[in-house]
């Protein structure tokens, strides 16, 4: 009979992490031997996710610097792009924790991440110098570009709300259609 290596918190979040990336469904899978004995709770779990993401984010951008690239903003926009498709199914989940977090501390973590995410982002690009608000805003806008060209956001999250004028309403009533989706325009 062969001897199977003792499961490890790292082995059982690798098998996490594998699962996720198989399903791509969004769902942190609870059915993985060895979460209970390992991670506390959800909030546990998702802050080794978390973990996981930065630091393949981060690589991906320190990588994206060792040629000294020409266009900072770009290379970032790209390690972005590269980290997503590597862990799509991880970034999934992270996307879903954001929208619909299961506990205050899982919504903190996930905030958390993402402002040091996006500030560590506009660092790379050179565009920034501190873990700060502009830092995070620019960083915002690099990542959403790469959304953007890598169809993960959905229409909610680029685009404004539809216009709640009056005119509008009275063109949708007369014409017998909606019209908001001509006034739609992506988010600066």
């Amino acid at each position: 009979m062969k001897n199977h290596p003792k499961p490890t918190r790292a082995s059982v979040l690798h098998a996490v992490t594998e699962e996720i990336l198989a399903r791509k469904d969004g769902q942190i899978p609870t059915d993985i031997d060895g979460i209970d004995t390992f991670f506390n709770d959800p909030d546990d779990l998702a802050d080794a996710l978390l973990l996981r993401w930065h630091t393949l984010l981060t690589a991906s951008l320190e990588r994206g610097l060792v040629g000294d690239p020409e266009d900072r903003e770009e290379m970032v926009i790209e390690a972005w792009r590269h980290a997503s498709e590597t862990y799509r199914g991880v970034r999934m989940v992270i996307d879903e924790l954001a929208e619909n977090p299961t506990t205050d501390g899982i919504a903190h973590a996930v905030r958390a991440t993402a402002r040091n995410d996006r500030a560590a982002m506009a660092i790379a690009a050179g565009l920034a110098s501190g873990f700060d608000e502009p830092a995070i805003r620019v960083g915002r806008r690099l990542e959403l570009e790469a959304r953007r060209r890598n169809d993960l956001v959905d229409d909610t999250a680029v685009r404004e709300p539809p216009p709640r004028k009056l005119f509008s309403k009275f063109k949708t009533i007369l014409i017998g259609r909606s019209v908001t989706a001509e006034f739609e325009r992506p988010r600066p």
